[in-house]
């Protein structure tokens, strides 16, 4: 059956009217004209991460800058090609800007923080005539090469006044710069970790934001006890009590999948509770399901309209979503069932529902589907619960792990 319906849809999906393609929002959810510090630990695969934004920024015609810790110098390289990133190609044609650490501040064996700070004003002047954004990644690692002096460098560098010299107002805001400082808190105690990130943002940049990517590696699995890689291509229903705080579930089912740099897709509304926590996650794409519509519409680049009562069109866009990212793992969210129940009847649900379950690959696409039992009578919440063989509820006293497949 899985291979029929997927034929159908490839059919309606080349005459579909909503473009979908592979957005690309910053996976560190920062976008021009921020500036972010990036706290990571050693077991966090950081190269995966910046080597995605980077080359996030190469296809999107930036100017990237990338200053790594001089013990990482043998391998970054080969690590940025092996996340797809054409290093001797940008290299050559100057959007790529590669040095260790001590290269690029201390060629001489000193800290030289005038010199440092002259030449990215004058790339970013360059970058700016000529019309291009700029992607900066300073990472720091544990500040080894100034003997982990931190202080020399967020208050000699980071925070010097001549940053602020172009324009008067601070050049690291200006809106075509995208600039990360990382820093591997690794070895550090948590009030050595907290003196940091008041100093950074306690300077003079006062919009600087700070993201523990890494925090929320786990954040849904640590609710059920499951690792990461167990998790993936499993189908959960959440069965929740409106009056209950679910939302949080579905927060931390989306931070663990951003965290791990997993496409994020949700089907929700505009209305829901859903959207409302995760809309400012700009890395999410969403599909918002409206009844005053009936073609699918792209809104933004990062979210699409569908006809909440067309289901043959929303599975137009799965398959969609299921050919982009073949190679790829996936996390899905469909909020909510009983939405569409109440839309369309249980009937013609009940039979979207099971499509969308067979047609959901084991090992590529994790998703997770919510329904307001409360709302139903207990044959309609029998049948749901049969289709799935990951079953949790959540309620006024918090979520539970009602059954779990072995696979």
């Amino acid at each position: 059956m899985v291979s029929f319906i997927k034929n159908i849809l490839w059919q309606r999906w080349k005459r579909s009217t909503a473009s979908f393609r592979k957005y690309t929002e910053s996976v560190l959810n920062v976008r021009n004209g921020e500036v972010a510090v990036v706290t990571y630990t050693p077991a966090a695969d950081k190269m995966k991460a910046f080597s995605t934004f980077i080359h996030e920024g190469i296809e999107r015609g930036d100017w990237i800058f990338y200053l790594y810790p001089d013990e990482e110098s043998k391998i970054i390289r080969a690590k940025l090609r092996e996340y797809g990133v054409d290093v001797e190609k940008n290299e050559k044609e100057g959007t790529l800007y590669l040095k260790s650490l001590s290269e690029f501040f201390m060629p001489d064996g000193s800290f030289d923080k005038g010199i440092s700070i002259q030449f990215l004003l004058n790339r970013r002047e360059r970058a700016r005539r000529k019309g291009y954004n700029v992607r900066e990644i300073e990472d720091v690692g544990d500040f080894s090469f100034l003997n982990g002096q931190w202080q020399q460098y967020a208050v000699d560098y980071w925070d010097n006044h001549k940053w602020g010299v172009a324009s008067g107002v601070g050049v690291l805001y200006e809106p075509f710069i995208m600039e990360l400082t990382a820093i591997n808190v690794g070895s550090m105690s948590k009030t050595q970790i907290m003196e940091i990130l008041k100093t950074f943002g306690g300077g003079k940049f006062t919009q600087t934001r700070f993201i523990d990517f890494f925090e929320y590696g786990d954040a849904f699995s640590r609710r059920i006890d499951m690792p990461h890689p167990k998790l993936l291509g499993r189908k959960f229903l959440l069965e929740f009590d409106p009056a209950s705080d679910y939302e949080t579930v579905i927060r931390d089912f989306a931070r663990q999948a951003i965290a791990s740099l997993e496409p994020t897709i949700v089907f929700t509304s505009s209305t829901s509770a859903i959207y409302t926590f995760l809309a400012e996650q700009h890395s999410i794409k969403f599909f918002l399901m409206l009844t005053a519509i009936s073609t699918p519409e792209s809104i933004s680049e990062k979210e699409i309209v569908l006809p909440a009562k067309n289901t043959a069109l929303i599975l137009d866009s799965l398959s969609k979503i299921l050919e982009t990212y073949t190679e790829e793992n996936v996390f899905l969210v469909f909020d909510n069932i009983s939405g569409l129940i109440e839309l369309v009847g249980f009937d013609k649900a009940y039979k979207f529902f099971l499509y969308v379950v067979e047609m959901l690959p084991q090992t590529k696409a994790t998703a997770i589907f919510l329904l307001n039992k409360n709302a139903h009578d207990p044959q309609v919440v029998s049948r749901i619960r049969g289709l799935f063989h990951n079953l949790l509820t959540y309620e006024k006293d918090g979520l539970k792990i009602v059954k779990t497949s072995n696979v």
